[in-house]
């Protein structure tokens, strides 16, 4: 039997939850959340991009709570504005409101210069962060201005990957947008940014748009790298899953990787290629292999490599099995959650505001509140640890009681969610392969 035939006979076969009416549709309930993965073949546009009244109420209370945590934020950083210089890493060490963003206007912009990013100036993350650090340059009124403005358009990033989530059937936007690690990670860097993209390349795909969805994972990766975790699920899915759509994917995909990076590229291959090699010669930071005391080399890069490798093969093996029955969707969001968790909690580098990357995997995953609370906690207890070490000049036996010890068990957590996660994506694979095994 075809995929699309075995998809068609899945609720006699498998016994689907009951059923509401959600814009017209009938869709089922499960553990509490709409799903939409089967009924949005029929009518794929509409159904995903409105969301009934009562899902939207506690959207906006998750949004009213992230306004919070962002003032917060901004009012914690912001006082660092004034030390902006040679002496602002220190200073901010010292009062726990460190931003790259203001470190680095004051690196480059503090006295009127404005180098083109790549062209005129080395730049250690992808094109699209490296443009987000240049263009507030052009704003009058200094470090404040610059820090206020890119806070301004992080937390838009932010806003437009809530309601993304809160558009995706089965998702937990609280999971991003209710944790206090906002606070202080908001402002860190430009994490939001591909975090957003992220977020709208999953909806993309659960909207049946693959030229969307691979475009926008494209950007995402050219933010950040972490976005590709979910390129081989969806590929994976498309392929498989009987629908048309993996050429487009593909092509959108490639098409925005070239177009964002090929000029900077052929311009200035030194400073373009930076980003990798400055990241290729790093040793353990910040890590469980950190703690672990592991040297550069060879066994590091496997320790490093090895799990995300692993867990994006299971994550497309398991999310094209379940696109034969029809489950796909579930399954990609599971997969790059799961691949997203394994590799931060396992990369040889870990920079506190990755949390957020995890907060993500879980709202994608709709996580337990229990790892939430507890992920929450660590990971606003590991961005103090971070910078208080730094304040004391690496003190060693505050490392080592302290900071060490809080990489492990950071890496735990993550490492526990990953399994949740895990557990989650195999058990819909199996239940996927044996609904479309009763269908055939």
């Amino acid at each position: 039997m075809g995929a699309r035939a075995r998809r068609a006979a899945a609720p006699a076969a498998g016994g689907e939850p009951p059923a509401v009416r959600v814009s017209g549709a009938a869709l089922p309930f499960e553990a509490g959340s709409v799903r939409v993965d089967r009924a949005r073949r029929a009518r794929p546009g509409r159904m995903l991009w409105c969301a009934p009244v009562a899902a939207r109420r506690p959207t906006a209370l998750v949004v009213a709570l992230a306004l919070v945590w962002l003032a917060l934020g901004w009012a914690n950083v912001a006082r660092g504005a004034r030390h902006a210089g040679a002496g602002y890493r220190f200073w901010a060490f010292q009062h726990h409101c460190y931003s790259d963003v203001i470190a680095l206007h004051g690196d480059r912009y503090l006295g009127g210069g404005r180098p083109l990013p790549y062209l005129e100036d080395r730049i250690e993350y992808p094109v699209l962060l490296g443009i987000a650090l240049w263009l507030p340059s052009f704003v009058p009124g200094g470090p404040l201005a610059h820090f206020t403005v890119t806070y301004l358009f992080l937390s838009a990033c932010l806003a437009a990957a809530l309601l993304a989530l809160a558009r995706t059937p089965g998702a937990a936007p609280w999971w991003l947008g209710a944790t206090p690690a906002l606070v202080v990670y908001a402002g860190l860097n430009w994490d939001l940014l591909p975090i957003a993209l992220l977020a709208l390349a999953v909806l993309a795909d659960a909207s049946r748009r693959p030229g969307a969805s691979g475009a926008l994972a494209g950007l995402g990766v050219c933010a950040k790298l972490f976005p590709a975790t979910f390129v081989p699920p969806s590929a994976a899915a498309l392929a498989l899953g009987g629908e048309a759509g993996l050429a487009r994917f593909l092509a959108a995909l490639a098409a925005t990787l070239l177009v964002v990076n090929v000029p900077f590229a052929v311009a200035a291959p030194e400073a373009w290629s930076w980003f990798f090699r400055f990241n290729a010669g790093r040793g353990a930071e910040n890590s469980i292999w950190e703690a672990l005391r592991v040297p550069p080399g060879p066994l590091l890069e496997a320790l490093s490599f090895g799990p995300l490798a692993l867990a994006t093969l299971l994550g497309a093996l398991a999310s094209g099995r379940a696109a034969r029955a029809g489950d796909g969707g579930r399954a990609v969001r599971l997969a790059a959650a799961f691949s997203l968790v394994v590799w931060i909690a396992t990369n040889k580098v870990y920079s506190p505001q990755y949390a957020l990357y995890g907060f993500l995997a879980g709202a994608l995953a709709a996580a337990p509140l229990t790892l939430f609370l507890a992920l929450s906690a660590i990971s606003v207890a590991d961005f103090h640890l971070a910078f208080e070490v730094r304040a004391r000049s690496w003190e060693p036996a505050f490392r080592d009681h302290f900071v060490e010890p809080g990489h492990v068990v950071r890496t735990l957590l993550w490492l526990l969610l990953a399994a949740w996660i895990g557990r989650e994506l195999a058990r819909t694979a199996r239940r996927s392969g044996a609904s479309g095994g009763a269908a055939g």
